[in-house]
């Protein structure tokens, strides 16, 4: 369905790429998706200004593992100067493969300060944006995107093409404007649209929750690459199933395994980030995994008898035993033999 996906010195072997997701995109996650067929991953939205101010929360999104390449650090902020010092920093730290610039976060937080989707109603800012960073880096340069901001601002060519203009490597496109978030249908065909227009790679993004959808979107739109957001959470082995379309769904057994295993990588990630953050913390590594691990176990067990009454008691568990033992007992109720 998609070949090999080529920009600067990068090689996505599989195109079907993790989406960058505030609170779920962590090195843990990032390794189950990888695992499970992600071609390539990107971090967590990570706040330029937050390097700048040397956050010790920030630099934890930045943590990365072996597993993680091909892998893009992915950062967002409305200065030029903010984002050339943020990304010259993630090269420096020596970890990852290309650079990725958000312009297209609908987030109120995020676009309050002028960041994120507010970009798209300034298009020529982050023509500079792209243009400053490409010079003070050698890592490739691609941007995350949308359609737009909303139908009285740039469109989404006007917007593409001067990310193309302006150098980028690459660029991927959420198919729909910041102002619905993730409500209604996104437009594959304005994808298509891009794609005709632009000489860079291309990749979609937005409705992709089943091996269908990507088909679909690959097809209506001729993208180079499928971005994979929501539809991942809770399902990790929709990179599979697209992969290899003969693949089977996860039995329930296989399912308990990578919801172990999911969870207890929380909690090493959480054990290595407090040992090196300064102070109290709040909670200890097992607790603070336990509670970033409730909306990823909400979508894992979704469809399954039981769900609800796990969810009833979730704030209350706070080691992996307690989960564990939980889940146990949603998955006994849907095993038939």
């Amino acid at each position: 369905m998609l070949k090999p996906l080529q920009f600067g010195n990068v090689t996505i072997d599989f195109p079907v790429v993790l989406a960058p997701m505030a609170g779920y995109t962590d090195a843990a996650f990032r390794s189950i998706c990888k695992e499970q067929g992600a071609g390539a991953c990107y971090t967590e939205v990570t706040s330029a200004e937050g390097i700048r101010r040397d956050s010790k929360k920030t630099f934890q999104l930045l943590s990365v593992s072996e597993m993680d390449h091909p892998i893009a650090g992915h950062i967002f902020g409305k200065s030029v100067e903010a984002m050339v010092e943020a990304a010259q920093y993630v090269e420096q730290l020596g970890f990852f493969d290309w650079i990725d610039l958000n312009c297209g976060c609908p987030v109120k937080k995020v676009v309050k300060r002028g960041a994120g989707a507010a970009l798209m109603k300034e298009p020529d800012e982050i023509g500079n944006i792209v243009r400053a960073v490409k010079k003070a880096v050698s890592l490739p340069v691609t941007v995350k995107t949308r359609i737009g901001f909303s139908p009285a601002f740039a469109d989404h060519l006007t917007i593409a093409k001067i990310v193309e203009d302006a150098g980028a490597d690459m660029i991927a496109v959420h198919g729909r404007l910041a102002c619905n978030f993730h409500k209604g249908d996104a437009d594959w065909e304005k994808l298509g649209e891009i794609k005709q227009a632009l000489k860079i790679p291309v990749i979609g993004n937005g409705g992709v929750f089943a091996p269908e959808d990507a088909t679909e979107m690959v097809r209506v739109s001729g993208v180079d690459g499928v971005m994979i957001g929501r539809g991942a959470v809770g399902n990790p082995w929709l990179f599979d199933q697209i992969k290899t379309p003969a693949s089977t769904p996860p039995t329930l057994g296989k399912r308990r395994d990578v919801i172990e295993a999911h969870l207890r990588r929380l909690v090493e990630l959480n054990e290595v980030s407090t040992s090196k953050r300064r102070g109290k913390n709040k909670f200890i590594p097992e607790e603070a995994a336990c509670l970033t691990f409730r909306p990823h176990l909400a979508q894992y067990l979704k469809g399954l008898r039981g769900r609800r009454e796990l969810m009833q008691h979730l704030n209350e568990m706070r080691d992996v035993q307690t989960v564990m033992d939980a889940v146990d007992k949603v998955l006994e109720k849907n095993n038939d033999g």
